[in-house]
């Protein structure tokens, strides 16, 4: 009916589903470049019959020829402007098949496909983190299906797909992806920043300008959701084969840089993945760096607020810091502006977990159980990787938990040692099994475990569960994941063992409480 009908356009024009559909619908709309536009490339007119589809809807419950997908956005606009009647049947609808009668909501499927893509793209923490098969994922079988065909010389003969994902020192006259036209000149922009800041051109770039140029980029990432992938694919083609050593580690840098401030696609996301692990990193603690970056971004996703200065200041400054999340323990305990020379304790430990008293952690319901807000969390995060220790502006205990949590799962290697995975889950309920696992660990785990549980301990008291709401099953189930990995790969394995390491976690606290 009518009413339902304008009720579903109030609905879909309404919070986060009204952000996604009016950057698509922009897409949507763009007109066909003329013959002889300077940009001309058949794949870059018809971006939107392919571009929407590909990225959005590739991993959609909705099936839709890409041909189709344009044209049905058209229609479904002029459905909710009342130009046209909704259709009767499904053989009505563009790509779709059959002729069976179908409801409102039937009728706009893309929207509501591109919006729990997009959901999952911003945040996804309930499913384990999966490493990208470097054979079926990469930039070259990316850009195999998502480059746009360029040609060039008289004869417009095509660029070899090689060519394409390889260092060039010449200005990018096009995007590499199929972009609207409206981003066509922040994409080309964008080429000329990564190429200033590497350093593989002749202009003489202060480091005022170069600090300027790269503000410049993350915010245009963060406003743009369709450039970011283009960034990022920009960014691999310049430290493919870069002659420079020099300039391929700065382009590394910037590549975490950049995964602060956005995030790629979900459709980029693996393939990015693949190539960080198969591409030669310069060095192993700037490789440390990538990876924490991404597993960051696949759990927490982007930013939504663009990035100021001073932001920006401290971020760049984490790539030279010594890695406080996602290092080696042993390496952590070892470098003297990480660790108390006092206690032997990572700094980082000690200053969560005195944030969290201070700030009322044991008279706050939900303890570990709910998260920091999100915004506060990366800040905070980011001022300990920078090395500073200035915490003022925090003010909620989620937000130093939230950050505990992390840094204990973000370790490169689990506090418990994987090697003795097997002991912790076959007989967790016994006191003597979990304690003499602790004494095979190496002293430094051991030194942080018995710290830890001694604290998580004194959250245990009668007065202080019955604030938090957190017992000791509570804690347990919050912590076992993030001391005990289990080396096995396949999900099943991996569910089935959760309550042998939540029963493990919950006998080593019953030891230190009593």
């Amino acid at each position: 009916s009518e009413t339902a009908l304008e009720t579903l356009k109030e609905t879909l024009n309404t919070g986060q589903i009204a952000e996604d559909n009016a950057q698509c619908e922009a897409t949507t709309t763009t007109e066909p470049v003329e013959e002889e536009d300077e940009y001309e490339d058949e794949q870059h007119d018809h971006f939107d019959e392919t571009h929407i589809s590909t990225m959005y809807l590739g991993h959609a419950d909705y099936s839709v020829p890409a041909s189709a997908t344009a044209e049905t956005f058209r229609r479904s606009e002029q459905v909710r402007r009342g130009d046209v009647a909704r259709p009767r049947n499904r053989s009505e609808v563009p790509g779709s098949g059959g002729g069976e009668r179908m409801s409102a909501l039937d009728y706009f499927p893309r929207q509501n496909s591109i919006n729990s893509v997009m959901m999952h793209t911003q945040r996804n923490r309930s499913m384990p983190s999966i490493r990208a098969d470097s054979r079926l994922y990469g930039m070259r079988t990316f850009a195999s299906t998502q480059f746009a065909a360029q040609k060039r010389g008289f004869l417009r003969r095509k660029v070899p797909l090689e060519e394409m994902v390889s260092y060039t020192s010449e200005a990018l006259a096009r995007p590499l992806m199929n972009l609207p036209r409206e981003l066509m000149r922040d994409a080309t922009r964008s080429f000329r920043v990564i190429q200033r800041y590497m350093g593989n051109v002749d202009d003489a770039v202060t480091p005022e300008e170069k600090f300027s140029d790269v503000l410049w980029l993350c915010n245009a990432g963060i406003r743009a959701l369709l450039l970011r992938d283009e960034v990022f694919c920009q960014l691999a083609k310049q430290v493919t084969g870069n002659p420079s050593p020099g300039a391929a580690e700065r382009g590394w840098t910037l590549l975490g840089v950049l995964l602060y401030a956005f995030r790629p696609t979900q459709l980029l996301l693996p393939h990015l993945d693949a190539f960080v692990d198969a591409a030669p990193v310069p060095t192993l603690r700037l490789r440390r760096f990538l990876r924490l970056q991404l597993g960051r971004v696949k759990r927490a996703g982007g930013r939504i607020a663009e990035m100021s200065a001073s932001e920006l200041q401290l971020v760049m400054t984490v790539p030279s810091q010594p890695l406080v999340f996602g290092g080696q323990l042993d390496e952590i305990v070892g470098c003297t502006d990480l660790v108390n020379c006092h206690t032997g304790l990572p700094r980082v430990l000690e200053q969560l977990t005195t944030l969290i008293v201070s700030l009322g952690g044991d008279r706050t319901e939900g303890l570990f159980r709910v998260p920091g807000d999100s915004d506060a969390v990366a800040l905070t995060r980011l001022r300990i990787e920078a090395g500073q220790t200035d915490f003022s502006h925090v003010h909620d205990p989620n937000v130093p938990a939230s950050l505990l949590k992390e840094w204990l799962r973000d370790l490169a290697e689990p506090l418990v040692p994987e090697s003795l995975y097997e002991q912790c889950v076959s007989a967790p309920d016994d006191p003597a099994t979990a304690l003499g696992v602790m004494s095979l660990m190496p002293e430094s785990s051991m030194h942080v475990l018995k710290f830890l549980m001694r604290f998580l301990a004194g959250l245990l008291l009668p007065d202080v569960q019955e604030r938090t709401k957190m017992g000791a099953s509570n804690l347990a189930l919050v912590f076992g994941p993030s001391l005990l990995r289990n080396p096995a790969s396949d999900l099943k394995n991996a569910f089935a063992s959760s309550s042998g390491e939540q029963a493990f976690v919950m006998t080593l606290l019953a030891s230190f409480a009593s």
